[in-house]
């Protein structure tokens, strides 16, 4: 028995125990090491990862604490994202959703929603107020079609604008609203237009401008012209242009008519006045008459004898030169005369003529040859004479072409006449005032235009030269007047009767529009100081220039070659205005900023002030030159020229001032 335990011992059931044994020690466990070849991603299996015995308890799996996944980041985020696609999918969803409402919680009342379209115009995202304005212009420029009594062709086809038609659209998208609560509903920016209402239509009639407009167009209260029929070339045949009848109508009720218009885009605005109607006097049966007589003469072609052939020129060809016009006896004339309004046809020279010199002329025009001349000065000092040639003479074949239309003659001859040899001048000139002359003069002779030109020598040489052409020519002024003006400025600024401060044109006073108008040649500040001065005082001021070939009418001013080009001599010389301020108009015209006329002309280096006049046609230039070889004064006024013809004059003078001058 064992009094302390109730098993009996191992020694007393079985024998003696076994003596105890050291413990076995076992290998330290071994983790899977991270295999050497790059990181595949593993498929997904189904039955449990690989298990390790362990001597407590049941097989553990062989996964480490902390699992650490090995390979490019991409290929990891792709496994990750098949695992999370939904939650990502929805976190996207609302913060879109969200960005939606505070869009449009905050999208200002303000403006017109994205995509937003009225009258078929788009103001997507516009400020309702640059909206209207876009409307408004829209709407002006629609043509009001303006019919009388019962004709089909308008009397005219006006915008609204110009008749003083408006439309004001302001009130009328201010009620274009975005509501709360659909700004609540995500995504209603896009569809919320269609359910946008806009306000009422607001038209606005300038009753003074359709007066204006009523008064101008209509003639004699509502008197309106009838309108004849004519002819008009289609495809290959005449056709009729329908008359107008005119007549007369109440202008009161004209006026009412057009105030009473409701511009609507997409279809055709118009409006019916009633007249009592008053026939052309070139009615439809007598435009066709001359119609059918015309078609049936050139319904076959028409020959031309050119040269030593004939050519069949198409009845259409001919027809298409043809004008016409109404032929009204007057109204002296009494019944006896038989004299009634008909349609008159005739031959158009320019088209005529560029057919001709397309598909005749080469077959009888003769080049002429050339004819080369020497001078110098006005001397010819040696001529080798070239032949003469032909050209097409336009004025005999339009008569002919008339004639045969006429049904008078069976064909046309292709006439021509002579002409003289090309002349090409080689032109030398002394350096003398003859030669300058001489070179001024034939400048005009060769190049376009017409021109008074005028040069003074100041400086350089003992024996100063001087030389002009056409000294006395008018031109309009067109600015050159701005240095009268200047005139006038200072010598009313030293007496006190201007003073600096006074306004002349908008918000520029009187020293800021002096040196505009002489360095910009700003036509704002010349009207200002005319006005400013009045016709009587600027006139007056002429005379105590001397100025004689000078009229002052505002734009309307006329000048003289030899009153500009002797003023700014006199002014280079310090005789006029000496000490009223007179040599402050030549600094403001040296600090002028022209790239082209005389300033092109001159060398690099030398200094130059002028005054330019440009309207039109004309170029006008007067200036006072410091050149290497001395100063001088050149004026140049000129209609049909141009600036490089004037930058071409400029050295032509420069290069002659630069020979030497002979002693004497």
């Amino acid at each position: 028995m064992n009094p302390n335990n109730d098993q009996p011992s191992q020694d007393s059931f079985y024998g003696p125990a076994p003596a105890p044994q050291p413990p076995v020690s076992q290998p330290p466990q071994q983790w899977p090491q991270p295999p050497t070849t790059p990181y595949q991603p593993q498929p997904y299996q189904s039955s449990p990862p690989p298990m390790q015995p362990s001597g407590f308890g049941a097989p553990q799996p062989l996964t480490p604490p902390h699992p650490v996944v090995k390979g490019p980041f991409a290929l990891v985020f792709n496994d990750w994202m098949k695992a999370h696609w939904r939650r990502v999918l929805l976190i996207t969803l609302g913060v879109v959703l969200l960005g939606i409402l505070i869009f449009q919680i905050v999208y200002p009342g303000s403006r017109l929603l994205p995509g937003a379209k009225v009258d078929g115009v788009n103001l997507s995202g516009m400020r309702k107020t640059d909206a209207a304005k876009k409307l408004d212009g829209l709407y002006g420029e629609l043509k009001l079609a303006i019919y009388f009594g019962e004709n089909e062709a308008a009397f005219q086809s006006a915008s609204m604008k110009d008749i003083g038609i408006a439309v004001d659209n302001e009130a009328r998208l201010s009620a274009i609203d975005y509501p709360f609560y659909l700004r609540l509903i995500p995504g209603s920016f896009l569809w919320a237009n269609n359910v946008a209402k806009t306000g009422e239509m607001a038209y606005v009639y300038d009753k003074a401008k359709i007066e204006s407009y009523t008064q101008s167009e209509v003639y004699n209260g509502c008197n309106i012209l009838a309108k004849d029929a004519t002819l008009k070339l289609i495809d290959s045949q005449l056709q009729v242009v329908p008359s107008v009848p005119g007549g007369t109508c109440d202008i009161t009720q004209f006026q009412q008519a057009l105030a009473a218009v409701e511009p609507t885009p997409k279809v055709k605005n118009e409006v019916r006045i009633q007249i009592d109607e008053k026939p052309a006097k070139v009615d439809n049966d007598k435009a066709r008459a001359l119609a059918d007589t015309l078609n049936n003469r050139l319904r076959t072609p028409m020959p031309m004898v050119v040269g030593s052939e004939t050519q069949q020129i198409p009845g259409r060809i001919v027809l298409s030169w043809l004008d016409f016009k109404s032929d009204i006896p007057p109204e002296s004339l009494d019944n006896s005369s038989n004299q009634t309004a008909k349609l008159a046809y005739s031959v158009n020279n320019d088209r005529m003529k560029a057919y001709l010199g397309a598909n005749v002329a080469s077959k009888i025009v003769k080049k002429p040859g050339v004819s080369k001349i020497s001078t110098t000065d006005f001397t010819e000092t040696s001529r080798v004479n070239g032949a003469g040639g032909t050209e097409v003479d336009v004025d005999k074949i339009l008569a002919a072409v008339e004639t045969y239309i006429n049904d008078k003659v069976q064909q046309v001859t292709a006439s021509t006449r002579a002409v003289g040899p090309t002349m090409v001048y080689t032109r030398s000139y002394t350096p003398t005032s003859t030669g300058f002359s001489a070179l001024l003069a034939q400048f005009a002779q060769d190049n376009p235009g017409t021109y008074g030109l005028a040069f003074t020598e100041l400086t350089g040489v003992r024996n100063l030269r001087s030389a002009n052409y056409r000294m006395d020519a008018k031109y309009p002024s067109s600015g050159l007047e701005g240095m009268y003006l200047g005139y006038g400025v200072v010598m009313e600024q030293y007496s006190g009767a201007l003073r600096s401060a006074e306004k002349i044109a908008g918000s520029r006073d009187v020293t800021e529009c002096l040196k505009d108008m002489l360095e910009q040649s700003d036509a704002d500040c010349r009207q200002g100081f005319y006005e400013r001065f009045g016709h009587a005082l600027t006139t007056a001021k002429g005379k105590e220039l001397g100025l004689t070939g000078t009229t002052f009418a505002g734009k309307d001013s006329v000048t003289s070659v030899a009153d500009i080009h002797n003023f700014m001599v006199r002014l280079q010389q310090n005789q006029i205005a000496r000490t009223q301020g007179g040599q402050k108009l030549l600094g403001y015209s040296r600090t002028a900023h022209v790239s082209e006329g005389m300033s092109a002309g001159v060398n690099k280096g030398e200094s130059i002030g002028y005054i330019i006049g440009e309207s039109g046609t004309l170029r006008h230039e007067s200036a006072i030159i410091n050149a290497t070889k001395g100063m001088y004064a050149l004026t140049v006024l000129s209609d049909g020229s141009s600036w490089e013809n004037i930058t071409k004059l400029t050295k032509k003078i420069q290069e002659l001032k630069a020979v030497k001058v002979a002693s004497s």
